[in-house]
């Protein structure tokens, strides 16, 4: 991943959630998570923005946001939403599943915030369209059958922003709340 992490600058200004990850070359529970971040990425890469950051660099950089984020311990994972806030840190390795519903609802947060219809799984439709709910409990052999939603009925799907499903850590607990609010 650290080969392909999105700049500093792009945390809360591009319009995606942003998924931060601190390690070191050392951590013997950063190359255990280091495959299932690999995934994700994979997955989410064109939602998402990923940013790695080595925290035993050495650099005042490195320090600054290890200060900034208030690491404590790598693997350290901090989840930011849109507007580049932390909603929660995930320390040491942790399942894909608890990262993928996290990021999915840090999505449809994001959708919801621009003004977009939420569709299951993160994935989102143009507001003013017909929408095609996919139900991840009906699948068979990989399809997943589809059901078509109208307008009037979308009006009903929108909600307010969810809270994310797991939620580990609070590193701003005792900081005022603009700490949480990140940008370069």
């Amino acid at each position: 991943m650290t080969s392909t992490s999105a700049p500093l600058e792009s945390i809360g200004r591009n319009g995606k959630p942003t998924l931060v990850d601190f390690w070191a070359p050392w951590c013997d529970n950063c190359r255990v998570a280091a495959p299932t971040l690999r995934e994700i990425e994979k997955e989410y890469s064109d939602r998402v923005n990923f940013v790695v950051i080595n925290g035993d660099g050495g650099t005042e950089l490195s320090y600054q946001l290890i200060s900034k984020f208030n690491v404590d311990a790598i693997p350290h994972l901090a989840l930011l939403d849109e507007e580049g806030v932390v909603q929660t840190t995930l320390i040491g390795p942790i399942p894909v599943s608890v990262l993928r519903a996290d990021i999915d609802t840090l999505l449809e947060n994001a959708a919801l915030a621009s003004g977009t219809t939420v569709v299951s799984n993160g994935n989102v439709q143009e507001e003013g369209k017909d929408v095609l709910v996919m139900s991840p409990n009906d699948s068979s052999e990989g399809q997943q059958p589809q059901v078509e939603v109208s307008q009037q009925q979308q009006q009903f799907m929108v909600q307010s922003k969810k809270e994310l499903p797991y939620k580990m850590y609070d590193a701003f607990r005792g900081r005022p709340d603009s700490d949480r609010t990140i940008r370069f």
